[in-house]
């Protein structure tokens, strides 16, 4: 009785399921087709009412409105007769162009009647606009405007007439099919409303068998909330881990093993990961290893038996969770003896470090189906957070190590710098202050460095003359570098020095600097002069 009751329940909630989804594609399908049809009448109206009775106006416009207004404004001299003849040739165009238009829309026998009435007399307009065109080509302005007041008026009045028939025949027209369609869209309103009611009443039935069986589901729904309950407290507690920057992954896998075991109520907890030779190890553990899991390998390799068991080999090679909720019953993970005793259910979810897997947390549990898709979903959330502390923790590691070695680079870029027997300094090019320099330059200065950093060279009364100073910052900015530029320096003590300057412009700190080296060429310079002083 007890599984036929469900097994019946069952069959007549499908039943009345699928009568309401019947109901409710039928109601879709009549509200697509009444939609359609709605909308179809819509477009004919516009397409074959509206958008003709436009037509129709622009070419009455033209004769009623446009050609007295341009005939006022030649009188009154607020038109030229060149413009007037382009107004004239652009009102008529649009007119034929709005009538052929319309010839080409559908069209009752009543409209046919009467454009046979108006060919004529559309004819007869546009030959006095004919008329007017040569008058407009002969600056007869005078003659023009008789010819308006006269003719055109006259010839036109019949065409305004019959235009404003046909625009009657087609709003009369229009009024009757808008009719007809609201008279249908009402009809399909009460079809819809019925379907409607029909699925409500199906959907009441619906709810009742579903308020009936929720009484059987509420214990269930209860005991798989409190262990989700559990496991929250988990998540938190491992949110709160991982905020505490553990120092190794060791020492966060452990922990993690701990509290899904003390506070989530698994059995037992392990954190497996892929080492060295495509083999696995069990790095971490909780619980009573040795009562549940008796001879169970602290390290084994991919294609032992206990490797195509385990569900932690499985999640590492798949990068996906795997689950067994039913161990027992389930002999793929009978192989090795991997089920141990009161264990029901066991599931393993993958670690990554960069997006790499690396190992994986199993868990195992003595009740069944105990991992059903919410607990699925808030350990994938926890293995995702674990996740993220690995690669925080990879991330340290390597900005640990990065900033050792650019520590350890500049230590020995000062070294070198200042050990050079080749004078160098950083000058910024905006104010010319000195960021760095090494020892041998502050000695042709005879200034200490610690007075040099800071300062500009010129306002200690040393350094470069100003024409030297120009034209070497000068060429810096120009052309990126300087090479083997010969400058005065000028130390403390009023002695003056050659050089040859070699730099190049870099980025120093967000702003550009000059990068010099300079090789002293003063007793060379003797030399060459003594030798040519010999010479001469």
């Amino acid at each position: 009785m007890s599984s036929t009751k469900p097994s019946k329940l069952r069959q007549r909630l499908l039943l009345l399921i699928g009568l309401v989804l019947l109901l409710m594609a039928a109601t879709g399908v009549l509200t697509l087709r009444q939609l359609s049809s709605v909308s179809q009448s819509v477009e004919s109206l516009y397409k074959d009412r509206l958008l003709p009775v436009e037509q129709l106006r622009r070419v009455a416009q033209t004769f009623q409105t446009d050609l007295p207004m341009m005939v006022g404004q030649l009188r009154d001299g607020r038109l030229s007769l060149p413009l007037a003849r382009q107004q004239l040739e652009r009102a008529e165009q649009a007119a034929r162009r709005s009538w052929s238009d319309y010839l080409e829309t559908y069209l009752v026998e009543a409209e046919k009647r009467l454009i046979q009435r108006t060919e004529p007399e559309l004819q007869r307009g546009h030959a006095a606009i004919a008329r007017l065109r040569l008058l407009l080509q002969q600056g007869q302005l005078d003659s023009l405007t008789s010819a308006y007041s006269t003719d055109l008026r006259n010839e036109t009045e019949p065409l305004l007439s019959l235009l404003n028939e046909l625009i009657d025949v087609q709003l009369q027209i229009g009024r009757r099919e808008a009719e007809d369609s609201n008279k249908a869209f009402g009809e399909a309103v009460l079809w819809v409303s019925l379907m409607v009611l029909l699925t409500a009443a199906l959907g009441l039935a619906l709810a009742w068998s579903v308020l009936q069986s929720h009484q059987q589901e509420q214990s269930e729904s209860l005991a798989s909330e409190a262990r989700l309950q559990r496991f929250y407290m988990a998540l938190s507690q491992t949110n709160q881990l991982i905020v505490r920057k553990p120092e190794s992954a060791q020492q966060l896998y452990e922990a993690l093993c701990r509290i899904c075991v003390e506070t989530g109520h698994a059995k037992l907890a392990m954190v497996v990961e892929q080492v060295e030779g495509g083999q696995y190890e069990r790095t971490a553990c909780f619980g009573p290893l040795e009562r549940l899991m008796p001879g169970a390998p602290k390290r084994w390799s991919a294609d032992a038996p206990y490797a195509l068991a385990a569900l932690s080999s499985e999640a590492i090679g798949t990068g996906e969770h795997a689950i067994s909720n039913r161990a027992i019953a389930e002999n793929r993970t009978a192989v090795g003896g991997v089920i141990p005793p009161g264990v029901e259910a066991m599931a393993a979810f993958p670690l990554r470090r960069n997006g790499q897997v690396v190992g994986a947390l199993s868990l195992l549990a003595g009740e069944l189906d105990f991992f059903d898709h919410a607990m699925l979903t808030l350990l994938d959330e926890m293995a995702g957070d674990v996740s993220f502390a690995l690669d925080n923790l990879e991330r340290d590691r390597v900005l640990l190590e990065s900033l050792s070695k650019v520590q350890a680079e500049r230590a020995l870029f000062e070294l070198l710098f200042n050990a050079s027997s080749v004078s160098a300094a950083l000058i910024r090019i905006a104010d010319g202050t000195v960021m760095e320099i090494n020892e041998q330059l502050c000695r042709y200065y005879g200034i200490a460095r610690a007075e040099l950093l800071g300062r500009r060279p010129g306002d200690l009364g040393v350094g470069m003359s100003e024409a030297d100073r120009s034209r070497l910052y000068g060429e810096i900015k120009a052309r990126g570098q300087v090479r083997n530029m010969e400058i005065a320096l000028r130390s403390r003590d009023g002695r003056q020095r050659r050089l040859l300057v070699s730099g190049d412009l870099i980025d120093y700190r967000g702003e550009p600097c000059a990068l010099a080296s300079a090789v002293d060429v003063t007793e060379l310079r003797g030399e060459q002069q003594s030798r040519q002083s010999q010479q001469q």
